[in-house]
């Protein structure tokens, strides 16, 4: 993911959203491009009236003409209350739960704080919410990008009469997550709040945010010229870690056992590299390892068998093979069903008649994914 500008021809599932830069940094993270954008960020009065058109008429194409109208008028009034809170991005999300639609708003504002460092930051936001919010459950969070903490419980918003069905202004309950992330080594802070009327979709919108957290990340102006050096080449190597070599040549092992073959053995090197996930993030520094070795002067007939021998080892195991495997080739991972100890690791093997060899390469688990909570953030 680039920190500096949106990637062009984004895939359909998410898309690069750029950042206000702070005083140090450049932030980023990926939001799915369901959500749709708000011109929070834009002084063009004709720029703005034309995205809340266009927002309009895509989310209501089978609605009357005044029904759009109001609905770009109920969300431009919220603009100006957006950006005196220094909101950065706003977005609105719309899920089907059910049959039933949906509707959250996802925000991020970007605020300065006045503790000596990250971690007092968070304790005086602590402070005042406990004052502000007795009933709500506050919660410490580790993302992969820092601690955070995180205010669960619920607000209300006044929706204006010339948009309210009863022509009334009208007081709607929502429920509503706030989390606070400090900018390192800065006197600034991140405010990502999820709000939303829908209790019947609560437990996904909710989801999806916890999701789109994860993905949060940042870097200095030095890593986007190294990143911009490096793009087109591979990671700096780095030794990966002496567990999480064993680990590797422990699955390695079970492989071979599964596939019983009989030849010379060859590789064996375990080296560092950068998952897919996270390249694709625009990460470059290493956070997985690969084991790589192979089985080679292996007749024809065992070769045959080798493939199908692993994919019915491993599956009754707990592991799931990749629907993209194919009759020379197959990845599989660990699911839910395997062993503990397996978690994360996967592996592709695969077979070449015509060299007479078995080729397997072992990957452990992204530590960056890892180090995450595994289930919501927010429990």
């Amino acid at each position: 993911m680039s920190l500096t500008e949106p990637a062009a021809g984004a895939e359909a599932t998410s898309a690069p959203t750029p950042v206000r830069r702070s005083s140090q940094l450049r932030i980023g993270w990926i939001m799915p491009e369901f959500v749709r954008e708000l011109p929070v960020n834009s002084t063009d009065t004709d720029e703005v009236v034309e995205s809340l058109h266009a927002l309009a008429t895509d989310l209501l194409p089978d609605h009357s003409a005044d029904d759009q109208f109001r609905f770009a008028l109920g969300v431009g009034a919220q603009l100006e209350a957006m950006e005196e809170a220094n909101v950065i991005y706003a977005g609105l999300c719309f899920l089907e739960v059910e049959g039933r639609p949906t509707v959250s708003t996802i925000m991020a504002s970007q605020v300065e704080h006045d503790g000596e460092d990250e971690a007092s930051a968070l304790r005086t936001v602590q402070e005042v919410l406990e004052r502000k919010h007795p009933e709500d459950d506050l919660q410490s969070v580790e993302l992969p990008c820092g601690p955070a903490l995180a205010r669960v419980g619920g607000s209300s918003f006044a929706l204006a009469s010339e948009v309210s069905p009863t022509g009334q202004e009208e007081l709607v309950a929502q429920s509503e997550i706030q989390v606070f992330v400090p900018l390192p080594n800065t006197a600034e802070m991140l405010i990502f709040e999820l709000a939303s009327p829908s209790p019947e979709g609560w437990e996904l919108h909710s989801e999806l945010f916890a999701e789109i957290l994860k993905t949060i990340d940042w870097c200095t102006d030095q890593e986007i010229e190294d990143y911009r050096a490096m793009s087109q080449s591979t990671p700096t190597a780095v030794e990966p870690a002496e567990g999480v070599k064993q680990e590797l040549y422990w699955h390695s092992s079970r492989l071979m056992d599964s596939v019983a073959l009989r030849g010379r053995m060859g590789g064996g090197d375990v080296a560092s590299l950068t998952c897919a996930a996270c390249w694709a993030k625009g990460l470059r520094s290493a956070c997985s390892a690969q084991h790589s070795w192979y089985i080679g002067e292996v007749s024809v007939g065992d070769l045959a068998r080798a493939l199908p021998r692993v994919v019915e080892w491993f599956t009754s195991q707990g592991w799931s093979a990749d629907g993209a495997s194919t009759g020379e080739r197959v990845s599989l991972l660990a699911g839910d069903e395997a062993a503990q100890r397996s978690a994360g690791h996967s592996f592709t093997v695969s077979v070449n008649a015509e060299a007479g060899t078995f080729t397997a390469e072992v990957i452990a688990p992204c530590t960056r994914t890892s180090s995450a909570a595994n289930d919501s953030l927010f429990g």
